[in-house]
């Protein structure tokens, strides 16, 4: 049943949360979603919550046709070629680049072999693989058997299946290192699942998470993220301090500057128009994918390779419309080292 009350309480901090918009479009053809806003921790969500089990379904069914989930059907498919499959991983995405900068940080290359790490919703297994492929001592955890049977049969078996609320109660203070990418804005629940994530770091451990980032974004835009109920949450930098804060953990956000002077890009802003559903009524496919085009972007790719030609055609870009923003420390996508406190 739809709410459409104007005010209600932030489903994260439980401060008053304002209506941003009444009917924006879900993931699914037919469906709308009320998008607030709260003020107090800076976190956008969608309500009503819905079962998304079966979207889900449909889009590892399809996965390689889906819009926005397809890149990760390709790097399964290109990382057991690698020779350094990490470094390819950062070069390809601004998550795993924060990933691999966040381990730099806290792990000394001595320690690699005797920290353990844990990937949670760790898919198609891609990630866990290439940190196993620096010498990590990872392990993947993922509540789908099918994904994990298709990681451990692939890239070997260093993959669990299971809940992660049941996984913590058996497996307290087990890891160092707990990584999740592109996850907590799927769960129902961040403060629970933040809870459980922590029962299972040692003393001194660390949490590495990747988000999509709504501080990157102006105030006006409504919803720059997945369509709900695929995504539940749209979270801020402060949103991320305050979930930190309710466990005493320490926060320090990755810098992206390095990432974004290499991988430059420009990112377009929607504010006028709503985004359209990628699935149907009946459960099909309205948009897919386009496969790769040979040589695309070359000529972009040498006319930018001239440094003033790139910063000329980046000035002219920001001044002609207002729709676009240039990453730099911060950029659409958040990660973050939160550190638990030694006992």
């Amino acid at each position: 049943m739809q709410n459409d009350q104007k005010v209600i309480s932030c489903q994260l901090c439980g401060s008053s949360s304002e209506l941003k918009h009444d009917a924006f479009t879900g993931y699914q053809e037919g469906t709308t979603f009320q998008i607030y806003y709260c003020d107090n921790c800076m976190t956008s969500f969608s309500m009503p919550r819905i079962d998304a089990s079966k979207m889900y379904e449909v889009i590892y069914k399809n996965g390689n046709t889906v819009p926005g989930y397809d890149r990760y059907w390709e790097y399964l498919e290109n990382i057991k070629k690698q020779t350094k499959p990490l470094q390819y991983l950062a070069d390809a995405e601004d998550t795993f680049w924060g990933i691999q900068d966040a381990l730099r940080q806290i792990v000394k290359n001595e320690d690699k072999e005797t920290k353990k790490i844990l990937e949670i919703g760790s898919g198609l297994g891609y990630l866990t693989y290439s940190l196993r492929k620096e010498n990590y001592n990872s392990y993947g955890l993922d509540i789908s058997q099918e994904a994990v049977d298709q990681a451990n049969q692939n890239l070997g078996e260093f993959y669990i299946c299971k809940d992660l609320f049941e996984y913590a109660e058996t497996n307290t203070e087990s890891f160092d290192i707990v990584i999740f990418t592109e996850v907590i804005e799927h769960v129902e629940e961040p403060i629970s699942f933040i809870e459980a994530i922590v029962k299972l770091l040692k003393p001194n451990g660390s949490i590495i998470l990747t988000t999509p980032n709504k501080s990157f974004t102006p105030l006006d835009v409504v919803w720059s993220t997945d369509l709900p109920p695929i995504h539940h949450w749209w979270f801020s930098e402060e949103s991320i301090k305050y979930i930190a804060k309710k466990f005493n953990l320490i926060t320090k956000f990755i810098d992206f500057s390095s990432y974004h002077k290499k991988h430059y890009k420009l990112h377009k802003i929607r504010r006028d128009r709503l985004p359209a559903p990628i699935l149907g009524k009946n459960w099909e496919l309205l948009r897919k994918s386009r496969p790769p085009r040979k040589n695309k972007g070359l000529y972009k790719s040498i006319l930018f390779s001239i440094p003033f030609i790139k910063l000329l055609y980046t000035k002219f870009k920001l001044a002609v419309s207002s729709n676009v923003i240039l990453g730099a420390e911060r950029g659409p996508r958040l990660c973050v080292i939160m550190q638990k406190d030694a006992k």
